[in-house]
C-alpha cells in the first residue's frame, strides 16, 4: 500500500510510528477492501471520512491549525498544486 503520511522520526518513539503506521494500514485496508467491493462509490467514501475528520475536529481546541495540516496532505497525496 501506498503511503499517506510521512512520519516524522524526530521527537516519536517508535512504538508511536509504529502504532500510526498499524492504523493507517487498517483504515487503507477497509477503504481498499469496499472499493473493489463496488458496493460503495469513491466519492460515498470521501464524504464519510470528511464527516468523520469533522467529528474528530470538534473535539481540537486548535481546529484551524489541524485544518491546515489536512488540507496540506489531502493536496499532496491527491498531487493538487
Amino acid at each position: 500500500m501506498g503511503k499517506v503520511i510521512k512520519f516524522p522520526e524526530q521527537n516519536r518513539r517508535d512504538a508511536e510510528v509504529q502504532k500510526l503506521l498499524q492504523i493507517a494500514d487498517e483504515i487503507d485496508a477497509v477503504i481498499i477492501q469496499h472499493l473493489r467491493s463496488g458496493d460503495v462509490e469513491p466519492r460515498e467514501i470521501a464524504g464519510l471520512l470528511a464527516h468523520r475528520l469533522g467529528t474528530l475536529m470538534r473535539h481540537v481546541e486548535q481546529k484551524g491549525l489541524l485544518w491546515d495540516v489536512c488540507e496540506k496532505v489531502a493536496k499532496s497525496q491527491a498531487a493538487i498544486e
